[in-house]
C-alpha cells in the first residue's frame, strides 16, 4: 500500500512540474510521507489538522519526539510542499483559499505574545531600518593603502 501511495504521488507531482526530489528528513529521520498523508486525511485533510491544531496527535502517530517545538509548524509546511496538492487532487477535503484562511486563522490567534516581541514591540518595517547598512561617502574617508600611501579622492596614485 506504501509503494503503491508512493508511486502515485511521486508521478502526480511529476505530472504537474514539482518532482519529489529529495524526501524530507525530520528529527534525523526520513519523513514518511505515506504515514503523514493517511494520518491528515484520517482527520479531514490539512485545513481541518490546522483549525483543530490537531499536529501534536500526526507528531505521536509519525512516532517523532514530542520535545520538537517546531514539529507543528515543520509537518504543515512540508505537507503543504509535498502531499496538499495530492490530497485536493484525490480527495478534494479543502481548497487553497481555505488553507489561506486556516494559516491565517492560526497566526492571529495561536501567538502568546513572547518576552522579547513585548519588550521591544518588534516590527519588519522598523528591523530593515536597523539592519540596513550605514552609507559611508569615500569622499569623506583617507584609505590607506598597501604601498604606504593614502587614496583621497580626486588623487591618482602614481607607482
Amino acid at each position: 500500500k506504501r509503494k503503491e501511495f508512493l508511486d502515485d504521488l511521486f508521478v502526480f507531482m511529476q505530472k504537474r512540474g514539482t518532482p519529489v526530489n529529495r524526501i524530507p528528513i525530520m528529527a534525523k529521520q526520513v519523513l514518511d510521507l505515506y504515514m503523514l498523508y493517511k494520518l491528515v486525511t484520517e482527520k479531514g485533510g490539512l485545513v481541518e489538522v490546522i483549525n483543530k491544531k490537531i499536529w501534536r496527535e500526526i507528531t505521536k502517530g509519525l512516532n517523532l519526539p514530542t520535545s520538537i517545538t517546531s514539529a507543528a509548524f515543520t509537518l504543515r509546511t512540508q505537507y503543504m510542499k509535498y502531499l496538499y496538492p495530492y490530497e485536493c487532487e484525490k480527495q478534494s477535503l479543502s481548497s487553497p483559499t481555505e488553507l489561506q484562511a486556516a494559516i491565517d486563522s492560526n497566526r492571529r490567534e495561536g501567538r502568546r505574545p513572547s518576552y522579547s516581541s513585548a519588550l521591544f514591540g518588534y516590527s519588519p518595517s522598523s528591523a530593515t531600518a536597523l539592519l540596513s547598512p550605514a552609507k559611508v561617502h569615500l569622499s569623506s574617508m583617507n584609505v590607506p593603502t598597501s604601498n604606504g600611501t593614502h587614496l583621497s579622492p580626486g588623487l591618482s596614485i602614481k607607482k
